[in-house]
C-alpha cells in the first residue's frame, strides 16, 4: 500500500490532471501545440512537484521536519507554505508569460487556493492531503464533464479507482483516521467541482 501513496502523491496530481486534460481535450490549451505537450508537462512536473519536493527534502535535511511523509500535523506548516508559493508562482507563469486558457488557469489557481485552505485547516485538524488532492482531481473532471461536456472516458473510472486505493492506503498505513480521510475527500471534491461550475 506504500507504493499507492507514492504513485498518487498530492504533488503529482497537477501533472496527472494536466495529462488527462491534454489527452482528452487539447482544445482547452490553444497555445500548446501537440508536439510541445511533453515539454509542457515537464514544466508542470518541475514547478508543481519536483521543486516543492526538493524544498521538503531540504526541510528534512535541516531537521525542520522529522520525516518526508509529514505525519506530524505541527510539521506541515512550513512545507505547505513552500508548496503554496510554488503553485502561486506557477499560476503566474502560466497566466502572465504563457497566456494559458481559462480552464487550465481556473484549475491552477483553484489548486493554489485549495492548498492555502488545507494549510489553514492543518493548523487545528490533520486532514488527509492525499485524499483531498486526488478527490479534487475527480471534482475537476466531473465538473468539466457536466459544464462543458468533456468526456474523459475510462480515465474517469481510473481516477475513482485511484481515489479509493489512495484513501484505503492512508488508512492501512495508519497515517489517518477515517474522519480525516472523509473530510479530505469531501472538501477536495466539493471545492473543485463548485469552482468549475461557478466559472463555466
Amino acid at each position: 500500500m506504500k507504493i499507492v501513496s507514492v504513485v498518487f502523491h498530492p504533488l503529482l496530481m497537477a501533472t496527472y490532471l494536466s495529462y488527462v486534460l491534454f489527452t482528452k481535450s487539447p482544445e482547452l490549451f490553444p497555445r500548446v501545440v501537440p508536439q510541445a505537450i511533453p515539454q509542457f508537462l515537464l514544466v508542470i512536473f518541475i514547478t508543481t512537484c519536483l521543486m516543492p519536493a526538493l524544498s521538503i527534502f531540504l526541510l528534512r535535511t535541516f531537521s525542520f521536519i522529522s520525516n518526508l511523509e509529514l505525519t506530524k500535523r505541527s510539521e506541515r506548516i512550513r512545507p505547505f507554505i513552500f508548496i503554496a508559493f510554488y503553485y502561486a508562482a506557477s499560476s503566474y507563469l502560466f497566466a502572465d508569460k504563457l497566456s494559458m486558457g481559462p480552464v487550465f488557469m481556473t484549475v491552477m489557481i483553484g489548486v493554489t487556493v485549495l492548498i492555502i485552505v488545507l494549510l489553514i485547516i492543518t493548523t487545528w485538524f490533520k486532514i488527509s492531503i492525499h485524499t483531498a488532492a486526488i478527490w479534487s482531481g475527480v471534482g475537476f473532471v466531473s465538473a468539466l464533464s457536466v459544464s462543458m461536456g468533456i468526456n474523459i472516458g475510462w480515465y474517469f473510472y481510473g481516477l475513482i479507482l485511484a481515489a479509493g486505493l489512495t484513501a484505503s492506503s492512508r488508512l492501512y498505513l495508519g497515517y489517518h483516521k477515517p474522519k480525516e480521510i472523509w473530510s479530505g475527500a469531501v472538501l477536495g471534491f466539493a471545492y473543485s467541482f463548485l469552482i468549475i461550475l461557478i466559472d463555466f
